[in-house]
């Protein structure tokens, strides 16, 4: 494996010894209990990776944060079968500040809206106040794997990520890693993806 390389935890065991014994949230959130690794899959979508992320991980919780009511109720019935999968609606950022400090081991942040016109760049979800308030809710070690169809936007993260001290490197998944639905549509029309996982220290 080439050096700057690094392939994503595969088991929710491996990180998050020391995760919070807080509640996961405040007390509007209904969630899992604290002793299991929580991952998050923000701005899920219509829960097709989530659903997926939550069978190939049985002991993990897995939820799915999404703000638009329609993809909450396609993901909600998605996952409906799998009693560690849960989905809430709201703000990213907002259910982020709800989470205790400490309390989740690996974050997706996969195709968000990459706004590529320059005048657009202080919508992109990826800032610094951002990135600040993520790593505040992670254990020590904790991750976060990114992954975009633009080259661009995935630069303006990475380059964000490493400024605020996470270690960052490439993401290699394995063949058989469950794709969202825009990764299965960029694979179909050939279009290239971009990945890179960072770790808060």
């Amino acid at each position: 494996m080439k050096a700057g390389t690094a392939v994503v935890p595969g088991g929710c065991a491996s990180v998050g010894a020391g995760a919070s014994e807080n509640a996961r949230t405040s007390q509007d959130l209904d969630l899992f209990p604290p002793q299991n690794p929580l991952l998050l899959d923000l701005g899920c979508g219509n829960g097709v990776f989530l659903a997926a992320l939550a069978e190939r991980e049985p002991e993990c919780h897995c939820l799915g944060i999404e703000k638009k009511g329609y993809r909450v109720r396609q993901a909600q019935r998605r996952s409906s079968a799998l009693p560690n999968a849960q989905v809430v609606q709201g703000d990213v950022g907002e259910i982020l500040g709800q989470l205790a400090p400490g309390s989740v081991t690996r974050t997706y942040l996969l195709f968000n809206d990459p706004w590529p016109k320059r005048r657009h760049e202080v919508r992109r979800l990826v800032q610094k106040e951002f990135v600040q308030r993520l790593a505040s809710r992670l254990v020590p070690g904790g991750s976060c794997c990114f992954a975009s169809d633009s080259a661009a936007y995935f630069a303006w993260s990475r380059r964000i990520f490493a400024g605020a001290g996470w270690t960052v490197s490439d993401w290699l998944v394995p063949p058989d890693w469950p794709r969202t639905e825009f990764e299965q549509r960029f694979l179909e029309r050939g279009v290239a993806v971009h990945r890179f996982s960072a770790i808060w220290k």
